[in-house]
């Protein structure tokens, strides 16, 4: 590994803002000067995780999970700390310089992490490779003209990285070779195959491609469109370590601002959809990856918008398509409308053949409840003049009409299914079942590995670790204090993780730059002891008292006066020698009476 220096991680932790990196996969509110969620890290019901803007800190009072920005990061994506802190960097818009390795960090990362590294730095350079080619030269003409011609203005081209793989079988193989990547890496990471002859070949060659990114905007895999005919139409990453389609969503780190901001998204089926609608003025557009909406891409969402706008293609198919998302995006309590294409049209056909504008005045002015689409879509097929047709309408209706956890839409739809079938709204009142019982944004437990466990925290402590967990509290929070422990007690903790904290707390004001809690955490790099730190934090603390530092000091002394107490008691007893035994005994004579006047 490279060594990151310190000032450049000091840079990337102040540049972050750890509660909108949080608030990316927790929905947090604001409680007095902190701010508080459902933890990530394990599930429940009623929020007990913490984010501290003051002191740049996360903590969980369930599970313990704690750390910084750097360590959220390394927990929730399976990073190494160098990667965790170039992401944020990245993210913050700070350059790292040219590194040089440090022997003594090679440590840092286990094997899985540093694999995983190495695929996204592939992917980093292949998307490159095939946005320079798209965009600059004559091998991308096919690529470039079928975009053109598709309505993809050069811009939006820029904007989704979108490139053209070269016709050729080893374009990327030999990219790849060259720069040292091990191609059997690359096999598994699904940027090239494997073909019959057992030799190494492109994936997506002869094809447009759209780089996949996770949510943090890194490339994470690609899909390759066919523009001549071939088949199959798409060909798309396959499961890798870095991919994994029922969690990602096309569009997403580039709509991830606007979302934020208004709080809604706009949700089609194809990466062509995205472009064009992103083109046409609505940037916060996602699609999911070949396959249908997932309750982990329903889950996202909801952590970051308030409603969903369902923008599908307007066939049978997507109808269906349709029905399936809205009950599952309903499942975590979002709003949803829905924009009726007319048969045949998909967003991309639409904005092509009607217009930008007019698809813009049909998001703003034509979408419909997500009630009144599926009233449309349960009508389908459906003689309501007949009896049993009517009431098995009306029965499905009210189990839909149970799904909507906006109090009014109900009330609404029921009036509206008691005036045209002449029933009594009480009636249909007591036949609804409410079937949303999950609070809104409920949190997906991350099957990434992390090496935070799920089982609260161990709070019964005895009196002397009590008071040398104080006793570093306070170290934590003032320099002054931790110099008056120095002076008294050293490193002569009884707990051997508070004696490994005390020494660096030590270490770390003797820099003689200015200390924070998360900078002295980024210290750390035992996972351990930085959950213990970050407990500290947010530990309530009383009033600093100089008696009762003191009284702290004396109890941690005492405790170590009490195992040596019985180790002399232990001696005693093994002891043969008449002499030995009176020296020993005199001894814990003395020990008993200084602990007594303690």
């Amino acid at each position: 590994m490279k060594r990151i220096p310190d000032e450049i991680v000091d840079q990337v932790r102040q540049a972050t803002d750890i509660v909108e990196l949080i608030s990316e996969r927790v929905e947090l509110k604001k409680q007095g000067n902190r701010y508080s969620g459902l933890c990530p890290f394990h599930s429940e019901k009623s929020p007990s995780f913490s984010v501290s803007p003051d002191k740049g800190m996360y903590y969980c009072f369930g599970c313990g999970a704690g750390g910084n920005a750097i360590t959220f990061v390394m927990e929730t994506e399976g990073m190494s700390f160098k990667e965790a802190v170039s992401k944020l960097a990245d993210r913050s818009d700070v350059t790292l310089p040219e590194l040089e390795p440090d022997r003594f960090e090679q440590s840092e990362s286990t094997p899985e992490q540093e694999k995983k590294f190495r695929m996204r730095e592939a992917h980093r350079i292949v998307t490159e490779l095939y946005h320079e080619v798209l965009i600059q030269t004559e091998a991308g003409d096919a690529g470039r003209i079928y975009l053109e011609n598709r309505g993809i203005r050069e811009g939006a081209m820029r904007e989704f990285r979108l490139g053209y793989a070269p016709d050729q079988d080893r374009f990327t193989v030999d990219s790849l070779a060259r720069r040292g990547f091990d191609l059997d890496e690359m096999v598994e990471a699904g940027l090239i195959s494997i073909g019959r002859d057992g030799d190494y070949r492109d994936r997506f060659n002869g094809r447009v491609v759209f780089p996949i990114s996770d949510r943090d905007g890194t490339i994470v895999g690609f899909s390759g469109r066919s523009i001549d005919g071939r088949d199959p139409k798409y060909v798309n990453t396959a499961e890798t370590p870095l991919f994994n389609k029922s969690e990602l969503l096309f569009g997403f780190a580039q709509a991830r601002g606007a979302m934020r901001k208004i709080k809604q998204v706009v949700l089609v089926e194809g990466n062509l959809d995205v472009v064009r609608v992103a083109q046409a003025g609505i940037p916060y557009t996602v699609a999911s990856l070949g396959t249908a909406l997932t309750p982990v891409h329903a889950q996202n969402l909801a952590r970051i918008v308030d409603e969903v706008i369902v923008c599908y293609d307007g066939d049978k198919a997507g109808r269906a398509a349709t029905l399936k998302a809205l009950q599952l995006l309903e499942a975590v309590a979002v709003d949803c409308s829905v924009i009726r294409l007319p048969d045949g049209e998909d967003p991309d056909s639409f904005i092509g053949n009607q217009g930008e504008e007019t698809f813009l005045h049909w998001i703003e002015q034509k979408r419909v409840s997500s009630l009144e689409f599926k009233s449309f879509y349960f009508r389908q097929g459906k003689n309501l003049r007949l009896e049993g047709e009517r009431v098995r309408y009306i029965e499905t209706m009210l189990e839909e009409i149970g799904r909507t956890s906006n109090p009014l839409l109900r009330d609404i739809y029921l009036g509206k299914l008691s005036e045209e079938f002449k029933l009594s709204k009480d009636s249909l009142i007591a036949q609804v079942r409410p079937t949303v019982q999950q609070p809104k944004r409920e949190q997906i437990v991350s099957d990434r590995p992390t090496a935070v466990p799920t089982a609260p925290p161990d709070r019964t402590f005895a009196n002397w670790k009590k008071a040398e967990r104080f006793l570093l509290a306070y170290m934590i929070r003032s320099e002054e204090v931790c110099l008056e422990v120095r002076e008294q007690l050293g490193v002569q903790f009884n707990d051997p993780a508070h004696q490994l904290i005390a020494g660096k707390l030590y270490e770390f004001y003797g820099t003689g730059t200015q200390g924070s809690p998360d900078r002295f955490l980024t210290m750390l790099h035992d996972a351990s002891l930085q959950r213990i730190v970050v407990d500290l934090e947010f530990m309530l603390m009383p009033e600093y008292d100089p008696d009762l530092l003191s009284h702290y000091i004396r109890a941690v002394q005492n405790e170590q006066q009490r195992r040596l107490l019985e180790e002399e008691k232990s001696r005693l007893n093994q002891q043969t020698d008449i002499r030995a035994q009176a020296e020993l005994m005199q001894a814990i004579i003395e020990r008993k009476r200084r602990l007594k006047d303690r």
